[in-house]
Parts: C-alpha cells; sequence; structure tokens
C-alpha cells in the first residue's frame, strides 16, 4: 500500500510538469502578424498539437493518439476534456475566467489557454484499482 502511494505522488508530479512543459510550449503558437500590434492571437491547431506532442513526449505517450507507448507508465491514453484559448480575437485583458466544474478562478493577465486532461493512474498494487485524476491548467503566452 505504502508502496503503490509512493509511486502515485510520483506519477502524479511527472503528470504536473508534463502538462506545465506542454502548454508552456503551446502558447507560443501564435498568428505571427498579430504580435506586431502587441496583441497576440494564438493558432489553436498548431497549439493543440505542440501540446499534445510535449504531453506525449514528456509521458511515454504517442503524440497522434495519446495512447501509451510501450513501457510507458500508463495504461489507458489520457483524454483531454478540456481546452480553451482566450486571446484578443476573443477576450479583453484582464479577463477573469471561471470554470466551476475543474475547480478554476483565475484573473488571466495575457493570452492565456487553458486545458483540462484527465488520467488513468496505474495501480502497482494487487489490492488497489487503477482511478482517474484530473489534471486543470491554465497558462498564459509570455511576450
Amino acid at each position: 500500500q505504502v508502496l503503490n502511494l509512493e509511486m502515485e505522488t510520483v506519477v502524479y508530479h511527472r503528470i504536473v510538469n508534463a502538462m506545465f512543459l506542454a502548454s508552456q510550449d503551446a502558447v507560443e503558437d501564435v498568428v505571427p502578424s498579430s504580435t506586431a500590434n502587441g496583441q497576440p492571437i494564438f493558432n489553436q491547431t498548431e497549439a493543440d498539437q505542440t501540446f499534445r506532442e510535449t504531453l506525449a513526449n514528456n509521458l511515454g505517450l504517442d503524440p497522434n493518439t495519446l495512447q501509451p507507448v510501450p513501457n510507458s507508465t500508463f495504461h489507458v491514453a489520457p483524454q483531454i476534456v478540456d481546452e480553451e484559448f482566450y486571446d484578443w480575437s476573443n477576450a479583453i485583458f484582464p479577463y477573469h475566467y471561471v470554470n466551476s466544474a475543474y475547480g478554476i478562478n483565475e484573473t488571466l493577465d495575457a493570452p492565456s489557454m487553458v486545458v483540462v486532461v484527465q488520467f488513468t493512474m496505474p495501480s502497482y498494487a494487487a489490492n488497489v484499482q487503477p482511478f482517474t485524476v484530473i489534471v486543470p491548467v491554465v497558462q498564459s503566452y509570455a511576450s
């Protein structure tokens, strides 16, 4: 039981770090011409792909399907349950963002990406079933 709890903690921290890195990479995908006037707009297709690729590279997942690759810690593909972009095309900053379903209540001072991913945590003990965790991340564009 103790080993399982320790491994869950390690895996959870890997998830949080991977989510941070993935969102940090993704928010750099903006329409180049939009930065000239200081009001960047996300290229949402590229940002989504960058997020998936960085997440996959850090967690042992296939970047196209998010399915676990051989020898991955995970046995079930994570699910992106929410992905939102707030930039100068749809918001004025500061922008107060609330998503009570995922416990997010933040003031966005710059264009930002909100991503919520559901992970199935693997079990390392026979008497403990795998369970899901939902991990939200909010990341802002840094000019």
